[in-house]
C-alpha cells in the first residue's frame, strides 16, 4: 500500500505527450476544413473570384480555433487541466501548488508560441526544457518565466485539491494540516508480523545490539546472579558499563518504531518495514509493510531508493542500488551506505538519500 502524500513532478515525456494531445483538436479542425474546401482551394489558386468563397468558411474556422484556445486557457488557469493533462494525469499549478491563473498560463503559452519561430523543433525544445533545469525543480523555461509547476497526480498528490504545495488540508482526515498531528494522513499501521532486512555478514553497526534483524534476540551471556545495589560486580556486563558501553537487551516494555521527519515537513510513522522512493515497488516475492512515495522535484531520488526496518534503537537502512547513493550522518560525521547492506540509523541520526534527507526520531 502506498500513501501519496507528496508531489510527483511530471516526466518530460508525459509533458510532451500532453502538449501534443492538446494540439489534436485544432489540427483535426484544420484537416476537416482543408478536406471540405479542397476543390475551392484548388480553384482559388487560379481565380481571385473563387478565393472570395473561402472567406466565410475561413472565418468560421478561425472562430472555432479561437473559442478552443480561450476555453483551454481558462480551464488550465482555473483548474490546471487541459485535455492532455487530464488524459495523462497531469496538473499545471503555480509555485505554491494552487491554480496558476490566467496571466501565468498566458505567459507559459506565449513562450511556447514564440519558440515557433523555429517550426516544430522550437516548441518541442521548450516543452522538454524541464530536463535542463539548473535549480532541480524540473521547471521548463516557460515554467520559470510564468513561475509554474507541472505535477503528476496519477503518481502523487494533487496540490490543487489538497491545500497546495505544503498543506494537504482537504487531503488529511479532519482537515489536519500539520504533519505529525493526530489524524495526519501518515501510513497506516503495518501488520503485526515484521519483515526484517537481510544483513550482510560484515555489516558494521555503531554499538553492540542484542537482536539482529531476521535472527531474533541473542541469548544473554551466562554469569553470576545479580548482586544487591551497592555490592561490587565482576561480571562482563558490569565491566562493559564501567567502560561506558551499553549492552542493549530487548524487553517486553520496549517499543519498536520510529518517527521519520523528512526535509519537506512530511512525517512517516515506521513500525515495521517500508520502501522509500519516487515510486517504490517491492521485488518479486519481497514483502514490505508500506510503500512511501516521496516526490523529488530534482529527480535525485531513485524509483526504489531505500529499504527501512524499524528497531527499538532506531531504523535499519538499506540502499537499494540507487543512482545517487545514500548515507547516514551521526555525531556530525556522514558515512556512505554501501548498496545492499543494512546499516543502523539511531534516534537522532539523519539519513540522506539522493539530495533529500530525513531525521530519525523516537516514535
Amino acid at each position: 500500500m502506498a500513501a501519496a502524500l507528496h508531489l510527483v513532478n511530471a516526466a518530460a515525456g508525459k509533458r510532451l505527450a500532453a502538449w501534443l494531445l492538446d494540439a489534436v483538436p485544432p489540427a483535426l479542425a484544420v484537416m476537416v476544413f482543408a478536406g471540405l474546401q479542397a476543390q475551392t482551394l484548388a480553384a482559388a489558386s487560379a481565380s481571385g473570384a473563387a478565393a472570395a468563397s473561402l472567406a466565410s468558411p475561413s472565418l468560421l474556422l478561425l472562430a472555432l480555433l479561437l473559442a478552443y484556445g480561450i476555453a483551454l486557457w481558462g480551464w488550465e488557469a482555473q483548474a490546471g487541466k487541459t485535455p492532455g493533462n487530464l488524459a495523462l494525469g497531469l496538473r499545471t499549478a503555480d509555485e505554491d501548488g494552487f491554480a496558476p491563473g490566467w496571466s501565468k498560463v498566458f505567459l507559459r503559452r506565449l513562450a511556447v508560441a514564440a519558440a515557433g519561430i523555429v517550426p516544430v523543433a522550437g516548441p518541442v525544445v521548450v516543452v522538454l526544457s524541464n530536463l535542463w533545469d539548473p535549480n532541480h525543480q524540473r521547471q521548463g523555461w516557460h515554467d520559470r518565466l510564468a513561475k509554474t509547476l507541472v505535477v503528476d497526480v496519477a503518481q502523487g498528490r494533487d496540490p490543487l485539491t489538497t491545500g497546495g504545495l505544503h498543506g494537504p488540508s482537504t487531503f488529511a482526515p479532519g482537515g489536519v494540516t500539520v504533519p505529525g498531528q493526530s489524524g495526519h494522513p501518515e501510513l497506516a499501521p503495518p501488520p503485526a508480523a515484521r519483515e526484517w532486512p537481510a544483513l550482510a555478514a560484515d555489516a558494521a553497526v555503531s554499538a553492540p545490539i542484542s537482536e539482529v534483524p531476521g535472527r531474533g534476540p541473542a541469548a544473554a551471556p551466562a554469569g553470576p546472579a545479580p548482586t544487591a545495589p551497592g555490592e561490587p560486580r565482576d561480571d562482563p556486563a558490569a565491566a562493559d558499563e564501567d567502560l561506558g558501553h551499553t549492552q542493549l537487551r530487548r524487553t517486553a516494555a520496549e517499543s519498536v518504531g520510529a518517527r521519520l521527519v523528512f526535509d519537506d515537513g512530511q512525517v512517516l510513522r515506521l513500525d515495521a518495514t517500508a520502501l522509500v522512493g519516487r515510486n517504490p515497488a517491492p521485488l518479486e516475492g519481497e514483502r514490505v509493510a508500506a510503500l512511501f512515495n516521496f516526490a523529488d522535484m530534482g529527480r535525485s531520488v531513485s524509483k526504489t531508493h531505500l529499504h527501512l526496518a524499524a528497531d527499538s534503537s532506531g531504523v535499519w537502512v538499506t540502499d537499494r542500488n540507487s543512482t545517487n547513493g545514500s548515507g547516514i550522518t551521526a555525531g556530525g560525521q556522514r558515512r556512505p551506505l554501501p548498496a545492499g547492506r543494512a546499516q543502523r540509523a539511531a534516534f537522532g541520526d539523519t539519513v540522506h538519500f539522493g539530495d533529500r534527507h530525513f531525521s530519525v526520531e523516537r516514535a
